[in-house]
C-alpha cells in the first residue's frame, strides 16, 4: 500500500529529473555549436539554478537516509528507474554531440553586432546654429534638400543658357559658312584670310570665333550681320539700295547670273541632288553670289518682275456677299433688300414722297 501511496511523488521527480537533463543537453548543444554565454559577454544564470538544485539534492538525500527501510527500497526502485532513462539520454547527447561537430566542421558562423559606434562626430557650425535656435536636425536636412534641389534648378538654368548660346553660334556659322567656302577657291594661288581661317579650324582644340576670321571673309561677315540687324531694325531700303552703274550693264549681268544658275541647277539635277526651295522671283544663291559679291550690283530679285507679279496677282472669286454679320445676327440694310428684288430707286422714292399742295 505505501508503494502505491508514493507513486505520484515518484512521477513528479522522474519529470523534473528528465527536464533537468533535457535541458542541459540544450546546453551543451548550443555551446558545442556556438560556444558557451560567458565568452560572449554574459552571465550564465543556469550554473547557479545548478547549484542551488544540487545543495537542494544533497539535503533531500540526507533527509531521505534518515528515513525507514521502505525509503530506502523506494530510492533503489528510483534509482534503478533513472539509471535506465540516464543510458537513453546520454545515446541522445551522442547523437546531438555528433550534429552539432558535423555542423562546425561544415563552416563557420559569423555574428555581428551592429551597434552605434562610440566616436564622438563635432557637429557643424550650421547644426550648432540650428540647435540653438531651437529647431531639431529634420530642419537641417530639409534645408539642405532645399538648397541642393536650388543648386540642380540652377545648373539646369546654366545649361538652357549655354545650350542657348551654342545655337545661336551654330546658326550664326551656318549662315557665314558659304562665304567661307566660296572664298576659300582652289584655283586661287595665294592663301587667302578664308582658306586660312578654315587650315586653322582643322584643329579640334580651335573653335569657329570671330578673332579667328581674317582678310576679306572677317570683311564680308561683319558686313552681313550689320545688314541682318539693320533689317531687323526696318531699314530694308537703304540696304537693298544698289549702286550706280549703266543699265545695259547691270541687265547684261543679270542675264549671266540667271543663266549660270540655271547651269548649276541641271548639273545638280543630273547628279540627282535635291535643292532647298527659293522664293518665287528671287536669285538662287551660289558660290558665284558670294565669291564676286554680285546682290551688291543687282540685287536679290528683279524689281520690275516683281511688281508685275504683285499686281496682276490672282484674286479669289468674287461674290456679291448681302448684310454684314455681327454678334446680333446678320443685318441687312433696306438698299440691299431692294437691290436683290430688282426695284428702281427712281419709282420707289416718288411713292414714298407724294407732292401736296399747300392752301392758301
Amino acid at each position: 500500500m505505501s508503494s502505491s501511496i508514493n507513486d505520484p511523488k515518484e512521477n513528479s521527480e522522474t519529470d523534473e529529473a528528465a527536464y533537468a537533463k533535457m535541458m542541459e543537453m540544450q546546453r551543451k548543444a548550443f555551446e558545442a555549436q556556438f560556444g558557451s554565454l560567458e565568452d560572449m559577454g554574459f552571465e550564465d544564470k543556469t550554473k547557479e539554478l545548478n547549484e542551488e538544485s544540487e545543495s537542494e539534492d544533497e539535503s533531500e538525500q540526507e533527509q531521505e537516509e534518515e528515513q525507514s527501510g521502505s525509503g530506502s527500497e523506494y530510492e533503489n526502485g528510483s534509482d534503478d528507474q533513472f539509471s535506465g532513462f540516464s543510458d537513453s539520454s546520454d545515446n541522445e547527447q551522442n547523437d546531438i554531440n555528433k550534429k552539432s561537430k558535423n555542423a562546425v566542421e561544415s563552416g563557420p558562423k559569423v555574428i555581428k553586432f551592429n551597434g552605434p559606434s562610440d566616436i564622438f562626430v563635432v557637429p557643424s557650425k550650421k547644426e550648432q546654429k540650428m540647435l540653438r535656435s531651437g529647431k531639431t536636425l529634420k530642419h537641417t536636412t530639409s534645408n539642405s534638400n532645399n538648397d541642393d534641389e536650388q543648386n540642380d534648378s540652377d545648373e539646369d538654368e546654366n545649361l538652357e543658357r549655354e545650350n542657348l548660346q551654342n545655337d545661336l553660334e551654330l546658326q550664326q556659322f551656318l549662315r557665314e559658312s558659304h562665304l567661307l567656302a566660296s572664298l576659300n577657291s582652289a584655283n586661287s594661288k595665294s592663301e587667302s584670310g578664308a582658306s586660312l581661317t578654315l587650315q586653322s579650324m582643322n584643329n579640334d582644340s580651335i573653335a569657329y570665333q570671330d578673332d579667328v576670321v581674317m582678310g576679306k571673309a572677317r570683311a564680308r561677315t561683319l558686313e552681313m550681320r550689320l545688314n541682318r540687324l539693320s533689317k531687323i531694325n526696318g531699314h530694308d531700303k537703304k540696304i537693298n539700295r544698289l549702286e550706280k552703274m549703266p543699265i545695259q550693264t547691270r541687265k547684261g549681268m543679270v542675264n549671266k547670273h540667271i543663266k549660270r544658275i540655271e547651269k548649276y541647277e541641271q548639273e545638280a539635277a543630273d547628279g540627282g541632288i535635291v535643292l532647298s526651295k527659293v522664293k518665287k522671283g528671287q536669285f538662287r544663291k551660289i558660290e558665284h553670289t558670294y565669291k564676286r559679291d554680285i546682290e551688291r550690283r543687282i540685287g536679290t530679285s528683279i524689281k520690275k518682275k516683281d511688281e508685275i507679279r504683285n499686281t496682276k496677282r490672282k484674286r479669289g472669286l468674287k461674290v456679291n456677299s448681302i448684310g454684314r454679320s455681327t454678334r446680333n445676327g446678320l443685318v441687312i440694310s433696306s438698299q440691299e433688300i431692294a437691290r436683290v428684288n430688282g426695284v428702281d430707286k427712281r419709282s420707289s422714292k416718288g411713292r414714298s414722297k407724294p407732292h401736296h399742295r399747300h392752301r392758301r
